[in-house]
């Protein structure tokens, strides 16, 4: 069953496809300088290898911004936001997969009566227009660079035209290196806790876990959308917005490129952590944003003038419109897939205020003589307890927020077994797996319970109070790591009859 939910996720990585070579090589194929079969192969082989080298870096943001609970949720999700991708890439117009696929987890989150996590919105949509202006700013800074090197040079132009070709294959190849790595998350992030495949060894030399195979296969059909409906896409990028010189196409493809290494570089991430210096966020980035920026970036360095602002109308107006479309594609699937199919695609969750959970929260520091009229009930509504506990007028979003946190019933087995038997025992340390070992088929109802329990060995616990970039980022990643344990020891408790 877990193949046939992974076909929306390969839709969806199809769709992703179509859009990406007219993002990496767009301009460089309708300029001429280099062939749309050549651009396909570099493509696609460096988006496989951004892939799985380097892929599981901005996957964390999409999961704290709803955390698709059941299979059918995420075959859904999936299928809508590739249904919206399909919708505008038939037009024409290049969109991103990071911009369907938020809309397309909202709608899950309203139809499954869950609260947005309104600052992991704030974090993506701000990626949204940092990276037009990133790439639109470093796309003018190349230009001027490279207009002084042309008029500086003394290079033969045959020799300049060999340079910039193979410029435009290392500068478009490191571009789909950079997209396999910032995007493949879209594609299959929601399913790596599920994946079904299990450790492969070729030949003694080459190791694959469960999820780099889960990332493989996501690239793949990336690379599937781009030899069969990129070239749709590639002449609205490439020429209609802005007609681009050979040299203004490489500026384009760098500016990109350098853009999306910097949202999706674990190193360069941990390297400014390192360095004190605030960090880019490692967030699911739009390559449609980038190129687009990249364009218009070199094509106000150049004046401004000759800029088909019918055709920039027409694809901002697509950028605010397609996660809208995946948002009304998800809800109205998410029903059919449920009352007409009968599948699960949300699990029943309930949040109890009993004498644990009410005593957990007076541990947290909170004043729980304000909740005397809820203490006792049980509500199934993420949104219903918030409004409840809303019109009290006494705590503010982040407090309300982790109030319904403890009350959350989460049933969980710790099952070491399940996480070797799919390869996710290699994103833990020693010291780290070891504990967890300790724990195996221990249950826990809460996933306060299971953090805390943890928390007892010096390799689980958060820094109190971070103060550091660095700190901040140590904490981050226990709760993401905390986050996979949830989702791979819950198990749905047998209805008592």
């Amino acid at each position: 069953m877990i193949f046939i939910y992974l076909l929306s996720g390969l839709f969806l990585g199809f769709g992703q496809g179509a859009n990406a070579l007219s993002n990496i090589f767009g301009t460089a194929v309708e300029t001429r300088m280099i062939t749309f079969r050549k651009a396909a192969l570099i493509a696609s082989i460096f988006i496989v290898l951004g892939a799985v080298i380097e892929g599981s870096g901005p996957s964390g943001t999409l999961g704290r911004l709803g955390s698709i609970d059941a299979l059918g949720g995420a075959f859904t999700v999936s299928l809508a936001a590739a249904a919206a991708i399909f919708v505008n890439v038939r037009m024409g117009i290049p969109v991103s997969s990071s911009q369907t696929i938020v809309g397309a987890i909202i709608g899950w989150n309203v139809f499954s009566g869950r609260l947005t996590d309104l600052h992991s919105i704030a974090i993506i949509g701000g990626s949204w227009v940092g990276s037009f202006l990133l790439a639109a700013g470093i796309a003018a800074l190349l230009f001027y660079a490279f207009q002084y090197w042309i008029n500086h040079s003394k290079m033969h132009l045959l020799v300049q035209d060999l340079v910039v070709r193979y410029a435009i294959v290392i500068v478009g190849a490191f571009g789909a290196y950079s997209l396999g790595a910032n995007n493949i998350a879209n594609v299959v992030g929601v399913f790596v806790h599920v994946s079904p495949f299990k450790d492969l060894n070729l030949f003694g030399i080459f190791q694959f876990d469960g999820v780099q195979q889960l990332y493989i296969l996501g690239s793949l059909s990336i690379v599937a959308g781009i030899y069969t409906y990129s070239r749709r896409v590639i002449r609205t990028v490439g020429k209609d917005l802005f007609e681009l010189s050979p040299v203004t196409a490489l500026v384009a493809i760098l500016a990109e490129a350098i853009m999306l290494f910097l949202f999706s570089s674990q190193a360069l991430h941990r390297f400014f952590l390192k360095a004190g210096i605030p960090p880019i966020p490692l967030v699911p980035v739009s390559s449609a944003n980038g190129i687009i920026g990249a364009i218009m970036g070199i094509a106000l360095a150049k004046g401004g003038k000759n800029i088909r602002f019918n055709v920039l109308g027409r694809i901002s107006l697509a950028w605010i419109t397609a996660p809208l479309m995946a948002f009304l594609f998800s809800f109205v699937a998410l029903f059919i897939v449920q009352n007409v199919f009968e599948q699960t695609v949300r699990q029943p969750v309930i949040y109890t205020f009993n004498r644990i959970t009410v005593e957990e929260i007076k541990e947290q520091g909170f004043d729980t003589a304000a909740l005397a009229t809820v203490n006792g009930r049980s509500f199934d509504s993420e949104q219903s307890l918030y409004k409840e506990l809303k019109a009290q007028n006494l705590y503010d979003r982040q407090q309300l927020m982790d109030i319904i946190a403890i009350t959350q019933e989460y049933p969980m087995q710790v099952n070491t077994a399940a996480l070797r038997l799919k390869g996710l025992h290699k994103g833990f340390t020693p010291q780290q797996w070891k504990a967890l070992q300790q724990l195996d088929e221990h249950t826990f109802t809460h996933k306060w319970q299971l953090k805390q329990t943890l928390a007892e060995d010096e390799s689980w616990s958060t820094i109190a109070k971070p103060g550091t970039e660095l700190e901040k980022s140590y904490n981050s990643k226990i709760e993401s790591t905390l986050e996979l344990l949830y989702k791979s020891f819950y198990y749905t408790p047998k209805k008592n009859k």
